[in-house]
């Protein structure tokens, strides 16, 4: 029996890059076929020729037995295809219930839209999918990137689809959001919808999946059951290479104290705390909401603070804002490289360049000399996969785009540097590179501040963890000493039988 959608020798061509080479994909209505591979692989690519964002160089799409040409997204959506894509489409300056219903308001009289009704509808609906402790009435601006995640899924999953491409659904969702999720995701397949499913999570893959096809370098490698295979297989189809250490052997002995924040208070953070010490990963664990991106921002001089005293070598220092935290030997790779990480529409070199500029200029003129090295040896460094140092960085995968960011920093050449979700939607290879990255970098004396929803990562990276809860430290943990389970009850205010040297304190 013939699948339902058909994409038969898909291939995409960009200058210099073979993006997809004669790529063979389909799906059957009532199951989740994921979609895997690295950074660069060519997934999104894929699904971008199917919702017609870009044209196929070649190839054919048959939906039904028919062939069809798909050369927008009007036209994939007629077809009954939409897509729930990794960078959000949201309108920053509009409500979420406006977000949600956009161009299907509810109106009243005069056809005038029904304030009231819209946002009721809108609570009504987000409350049926288990996403109910978001205000409608708040703007798209005012919410955190996992909030913004929910409103894209939900806004998508109202629209009637026979193919629902879902591309990193998960990224930033915390687990009770992810059951959620999965939970929306089985009801929708039971109602005869095909979903393609991409996440860099394989145990999510896993979990969801009823089959599976890894691409690499733009070429399909494989397809398979999903009871038919395991982790180690995906791993190895889609590096091309066994990795036996996931996450490298600390080496670097931790020093003496040098950054310390003492009674922070905002209008989140409450009575928060700590130590960094030299060399040493700090890892900050908790759950959406807990205050852990706002402690970072607020250290870094992003958000005003009521009440607090920073550290650093014993000296107190005042940080009001970015440009203090930079002269003041700080870095700050933030959990949204689209949003605020990088400029997208400038070149690479010019995103590496954007902070210490003044390294390289006289008088405001830039040196291209040197300019142009700077770039040269970093995408050599980071093993940054790229046609050119002139390449708009939008372009380059997301894991190719966290090197970026990092090498922005890196070259302001900072003695901390915080990490706020480092490995965000970047496959497992391009994460292994990072976690080496970290380690090369505290062993030649940086200190860093991480935070990750991940709890393997935070265990298998950090010296030392500190959890946080509704805008509080509430325990602390070293990650040879303590399991999963109770960096979560911690997370959560649930009380564990566990060694009490493990968790300081749970309220």
């Amino acid at each position: 029996m013939k699948s339902y959608l058909e994409m038969k020798n898909i291939s995409k061509k960009y200058p210099g890059v073979l993006a997809l080479d004669k790529v063979d994909f389909d799906l059957n209505l009532g199951e989740v076929h994921a979609l895997v591979g690295e950074n660069g692989a060519g997934k999104s690519t894929l699904i971008k020729v199917l919702f017609g964002v870009i044209q196929k160089n070649q190839g054919e799409i048959w939906i039904n037995g028919k062939n069809v040409e798909i050369s927008s997204p009007e036209i994939a959506q007629k077809l009954g295809i939409i897509a729930i894509q990794q960078n959000f489409s949201l309108i920053p300056t509009m409500t979420v219930a406006e977000n949600i219903y956009y161009g299907d308001y509810c109106l009243g009289k005069m056809n005038l839209i029904d304030w009231n009704a819209l946002f009721s509808e809108a609570d009504i609906f987000l409350r049926s999918i288990g996403f109910e402790t978001i205000d409608v009435r708040k703007k798209i601006n005012q919410l955190s990137v996992a909030e913004c995640q929910k409103i894209e899924i939900a806004r998508n999953i109202r629209k009637k689809a026979k193919i629902l491409i879902m591309d990193e659904p998960s990224a930033v969702l915390a687990r009770e959001d992810l059951d959620k999720l999965f939970k929306i995701i089985k009801n929708i397949v039971s109602q005869n919808v095909g979903i393609i499913y991409i996440s860099h999570h394989l145990d999510e893959v896993f979990d969801i999946a009823d089959r599976i096809t890894v691409l690499k370098d733009g070429k399909k490698v494989k397809a398979l059951l999903s009871d038919n295979t395991n982790h180690n297989e995906l791993i190895q189809l889609m590096v091309g290479r066994k990795i036996n250490e996931m996450y490298p052997k600390r080496e670097a002995k931790v020093g003496k104290n040098i950054f310390s924040i003492r009674n922070f208070n905002t209008a989140i953070l409450k009575d928060v705390s700590f130590d960094l010490r030299e060399r040493e990963v700090l890892g900050i664990a908790g759950l959406v909401g807990a205050g852990r991106t706002e402690l970072c921002e607020t250290i870094f001089g992003c958000q005003p603070i009521k009440v607090g005293t920073v550290y650093i070598n014993d000296k107190k220092v005042s940080i009001n804002n970015p440009l203090d935290a930079i002269k003041n030997g700080l870095g700050f790779v933030t959990e949204d490289r689209h949003r605020t990480g990088l400029i997208l529409t400038l070149t690479l070199q010019s995103n590496i360049s954007l902070v210490g500029y003044k390294k390289i200029s006289n008088f405001g003129v830039i040196n291209k000399r040197i300019d142009n090295k700077i770039s040269y040896d970093f995408v050599k460094k980071l093993n940054i996969i790229t046609p050119s140092i002139k390449q708009i960085v939008q372009l380059l995968s997301g894991g190719n785009q966290q090197k970026v960011v990092l090498s922005k920093w890196l070259f302001n050449n900072p003695k901390i540097l915080i990490l706020d979700e480092p490995t965000w939607g970047i496959d497992v290879g391009a994460k292994v590179e990072i976690y080496k990255l970290i380690n090369n970098l505290v062993k030649n004396g940086l200190s860093i501040i991480m935070v990750s929803s991940e709890l393997p990562e935070i265990l298998g990276i950090s010296d030392r963890v500190i959890v946080m809860r509704e805008g509080r430290i509430v325990g602390e943990f070293l990650p040879k000493e303590t399991t999963e389970e109770e960096i979560v009850a911690c997370a959560s205010g649930v009380s564990l039988l566990t060694d009490a040297n493990n968790i300081n304190s749970i309220e």
